[in-house]
């Protein structure tokens, strides 16, 4: 197991390439602890994960609020005693033409995928510092690196995400911290549920990829695991592209 004993925090853990990544670190002998808004879906993640043979706990909040955010750490110290991993996989996201964007939508983006992300590191750094060893991994995304229509709000917190990644990778690497994020295509989740249902812009994205298709949540999950595990101990500071070749092009 290549996770054997490790705990790993996820956030938005309850669906898509969270959920997936719970799962699987599970999996590899992880112990878990999900985080998101909804408390069912992380429900039914641990109720899998435990009818596995695994270890997992679910705690509801959402990465918009620092309480939270902190509460998340304490509660998962108190249940596991220390904090390994943290895959940082909340997001939303809008399409929107810019002028349409409100200072509401774009500050709810922006709060949700960077500042948020932002807060949930912040508050494990101490515990992993302490430990002299941990590993972030941030969820971008391919919009981070190339740009596409209606994507204002989103695109920039996920270029955001990149260079926090970079910055984090090195004022955390002398205590052991590495800090990588994986860079997704469109991915069948949830949150591109809406895009599906429009057949055409749906064929039109899938012919986007060389691949000719949408990636899966547990495509995303393997690498994530790669970031996660010993095999990938000199790796820090790196965006690594999970697209089906988009940013090939």
């Amino acid at each position: 197991m290549r996770l054997k004993d490790k705990v790993a925090i996820i956030t938005g853990g309850g669906t898509g390439i969270g959920a997936a990544t719970a799962r699987l670190f599970a999996a590899e002998g992880a112990r878990i602890c999900v985080f998101g808004r909804r408390p069912e879906p992380l429900q039914t993640v641990v109720a899998s994960i435990r009818a596995d043979g695994g270890e997992a706990l679910a705690v509801t909040g959402n990465v918009s609020d620092t309480a939270d955010g902190q509460r998340l750490v304490d509660e998962t110290l108190q249940a596991y005693d220390r904090v390994d991993i943290l895959v940082s996989s909340a997001g939303t996201a809008t399409l929107m033409k810019a002028v349409d964007t409100t200072d509401e939508l774009w500050n709810s983006i922006i709060d949700t995928n960077l500042t948020g992300t932002f807060r949930i590191i912040r508050a494990v750094l101490p515990v992993m510092s302490a430990q002299q060893s941990g590993c972030v991994i941030n969820v971008s995304s391919v919009l981070g690196q190339s740009g596409m229509k209606h994507t204002a709000a989103y695109s920039a917190s996920k270029a955001g995400i990149d260079q926090l990644t970079r910055v984090l990778a090195l004022e955390y690497a002398s205590v052991g911290i590495r800090v990588n994020a994986v860079a997704p295509g469109w991915v069948d989740t949830p949150m591109t549920e809406s895009v599906q249902a429009h057949d055409r812009m749906y064929a039109m994205l899938k012919d986007r990829h060389p691949l000719g298709r949408f990636g899966t949540p547990e495509e995303v999950a393997h690498a994530i695991l790669y970031l996660s595990s010993a095999e990938a101990a000199w790796v820090t500071g790196t965006i690594l592209s999970v697209d089906g070749g988009w940013t090939a092009q």
